[in-house]
């Protein structure tokens, strides 16, 4: 089983709001305004920016703003997906189907570190923001399936025990979300590797086989 039939035996990703067509059609400013708009938000949240401070910052007009999304709502929810779906594909591409089903969950989680990224600031703005919690939601439930599987293979190949593969997936995936929301929000030390290795060995320790 490949890493591409594992994105497609379970829940479909979701749909990207700005697709690699066109992305790809976009200029090369309009992709650096992307990158930077990512790199703002990431950082200071987005709640206390206007569409015009954020020309300001960017230096551009708020015409250039506007080619990229028709207000800044949507400019948000294009730049957050965006950068979700970046860190989602890197982590399913790191998989090796070959090794033992621990470590690939090991690489898995591993693979989206670059959510430390997503900082107290921006956890606080998106709390506020239920389209933004609704675009997290769908990322986290793709997450959720992909652990799923991983768990299902574990138990063909005789490596965990045959429990129930969405009640494990839902422990490590939530526990890593609980983590991901706790009090500091993402980007601290919650999300480092090391917490991530223990929590995997907590939840592999109960279904190994």
């Amino acid at each position: 089983m490949t890493s591409e039939t594992l994105a497609t035996s379970t829940v479909k990703p979701p749909r990207p709001l700005l697709s690699a067509r066109s992305e790809a059609q976009l200029s090369m400013r309009h992709r650096e305004m992307l990158d930077q708009l990512e790199e703002l938000f990431l950082t200071q949240g987005f709640a206390s920016f206007t569409v015009r401070s954020l020309a300001a910052e960017l230096r551009c007009s708020l015409r250039t703003i506007y080619e990229l999304a028709p207000s800044k709502q949507q400019l948000v929810l294009v730049v957050l997906d965006r950068f979700l779906h970046r860190v989602g594909r890197t982590a399913l591409a790191a998989i090796d189907p070959t090794v033992p089903v621990d470590r690939q969950l090991r690489v898995y989680f591993r693979g989206a570190a670059e959510l430390q990224r997503w900082t107290a600031a921006l956890a606080e703005d998106a709390a506020d923001a239920p389209d933004v919690t609704r675009l997290l939601d769908r990322h986290f439930a793709y997450v959720s399936s992909v652990v799923e599987r991983l768990v299902a293979t574990g138990i063909e190949r005789g490596e965990l025990k045959p429990v129930d593969p969405a009640i494990a997936a839902a422990v490590l995936s939530g526990a890593a979300l609980h983590l991901a929301r706790s009090e500091g929000g993402p980007g601290v030390a919650d999300l480092s590797i090391d917490t991530i290795d223990r929590l995997i060995d907590i939840v592999l320790e109960g279904i190994a086989a």
